[in-house]
């Protein structure tokens, strides 16, 4: 049996975020994520209201990882026209970017996915640690699991390849969207 971490209160969860030492990557494919922190800043940003995104932790590990050496890559697929929780994302990918967190975009269009690519998120940590991720109906997080067999490690790092060379940065999609 996989090893299989239960969700973000599992303390195995968060020891991912800090304990590698090289490089930390994510796919990031489903259109809307869901969590009780999270639907209250999406209807806070959908009324309009100032978001208030507690990003105290976040920021300040990633630009102390960076500072060390290491990397944080996020490509994000984005199905267009975005969601209203991808839309909220794109506001908050600024501050993660300035953090030195390398944020990517593959836009398709609806009912479409990007060639080569698997349809589920996943982490990878220093290239030797893949973990799937695992959603219920409802877009909350179930839980991820290791990815232990090394045929199937290899496929993941194939399409962290294949994700990078087809992603435009993060910079270069919203200023798209800008002259939309």
């Amino acid at each position: 049996m996989s090893r299989w971490i239960s969700g973000t209160d599992d303390p195995a969860w968060p020891a991912l975020f800090t304990g590698y030492t090289k490089s930390a990557y994510r796919l990031e494919g489903q259109q809307i994520y869901s969590s009780p922190d999270e639907d209250a800043v999406l209807d806070r940003f959908l009324a309009g209201q100032p978001l208030d995104i507690d990003l105290s932790r976040t920021v300040p590990r990633t630009r102390a990882q960076v500072a060390a050496g290491r990397t944080k890559t996020r490509v994000r697929v984005v199905v267009e026209p975005p969601t209203d929780y991808t839309r909220l994302e794109l506001v908050v990918y600024p501050q993660l970017a300035d953090a030195g967190e390398d944020i990517r975009i593959i836009a398709v269009r609806e009912s479409e996915w990007p060639a080569g690519l698997p349809p589920y998120d996943y982490w990878l940590f220093d290239d030797r640690d893949a973990w799937r991720m695992h959603y219920h109906d409802n877009h909350r997080f179930h839980g991820a699991e290791l990815i232990e067999d090394e045929p199937a490690l290899s496929q993941h790092l194939q399409w962290r390849d294949i994700a990078l060379a087809q992603a435009v940065p993060l910079s270069d999609y919203l200023a798209a969207r800008q002259t939309e």
